[in-house]
């Protein structure tokens, strides 16, 4: 079955296979927003979409991403770059294909994050699901 929609690709540092989620994808639709998480961590809301046989997600949860990036005082609105380039990403016009944004365990990140002072800068430092 093809997918209809891109899916965004998390992956924080980690070794596979040790309970611990390091990665993960979630449908581009299912972002919710970014928030300021401190002064050097972004962080992303996804819809839950674990447990549930049709995708839907369980009411209360949501999954959440956090990305860590330069801080606050080198770039008065890193936040705002940051939300900016995860949705240039999530706005992506093509169909079905995975999409990196941050890759952490293979130094890889969206070339959205261009923009910003070291784009290297930019890891997954967290994959949750809270509610």
């Amino acid at each position: 079955m093809a997918f209809r929609e891109n899916m965004l690709y998390f992956a924080k540092t980690g070794t596979a296979g040790d309970a611990v989620t390091d990665a993960a994808c979630y449908p581009a639709s299912s972002l919710l927003g970014a928030s300021y998480g401190s002064a050097v961590t972004t962080v992303l809301f996804f819809k839950d979409s674990t447990n549930t046989e049709n995708g839907g997600g369980t009411n209360g949860k949501v999954n959440i991403v956090t990305l860590t990036h330069a801080n606050i005082s080198a770039t008065a609105n890193i936040h705002a770059l940051i939300a900016k380039a995860v949705a240039r990403i999530a706005a992506n016009p093509g169909r079905g294909k995975v999409l990196t944004v941050v890759d952490t365990a293979n130094s890889v990140v969206a070339e959205e994050f261009e923009a910003l002072n070291d784009a290297t800068q930019v890891t997954c430092t967290g994959i949750a699901i809270t509610q």
